[in-house]
């Protein structure tokens, strides 16, 4: 009984070994396709972000989950068109950024994060930069200060 129960156990480790590879390639083929589609419109999300930054109440609730539906109408409805569940803003003098958690989500991508920002390692922002320090978070540079991350963390 010992063995049958490690031969299932081997078979499942190296078939969750192989799915991940798959999985993170079907990743970053999906990232892919939403930094295009983000590309073609990203006059309009670097005015969003202006709007954003500016916005009175955002400032007067910075590092906090802020959701469209706070929001005056016409950021409201933007945001709500664009896909986004809620956004978290820094803004101060030596930092500025705005993460947008999207509803962009589709298998096996996780949970996608478009953040624009003049925060820390601003090399993560460079067009085609890629970096992944687990199995669960990736970040996929854009360009302009721009980053998408994806966190394919299950819980």
């Amino acid at each position: 009984m010992n063995r049958l129960k490690t031969k299932i156990l081997i078979f499942l480790l190296i078939f969750s070994l192989l799915s991940c590879k798959d999985s993170k390639e079907k990743r970053k083929e999906i990232v892919s396709e939403k930094i295009e589609q983000f590309s073609e419109k990203q006059t309009e999300w670097n005015n969003l972000t202006n709007r954003i930054l500016e916005n009175q109440f955002v400032n007067s609730n910075l590092g906090k989950g802020i959701y469209p539906t706070d929001l005056e109408q016409s950021l409201s409805t933007e945001l709500i068109e664009n896909g986004i569940k809620f956004i978290t803003v820094r803004n101060d003098s030596e930092c500025k950024e705005v993460e947008y958690a999207t509803e962009w989500t589709e298998y096996p991508i996780g949970t996608l994060y478009l953040t624009w920002t003049t925060c820390g390692n601003l090399k993560q922002t460079e067009k085609g930069f890629y970096q992944s320090d687990s199995s669960f978070i990736e970040v996929f540079g854009i360009g302009n200060n721009w980053l998408i991350w994806s966190d394919s963390d299950f819980i």
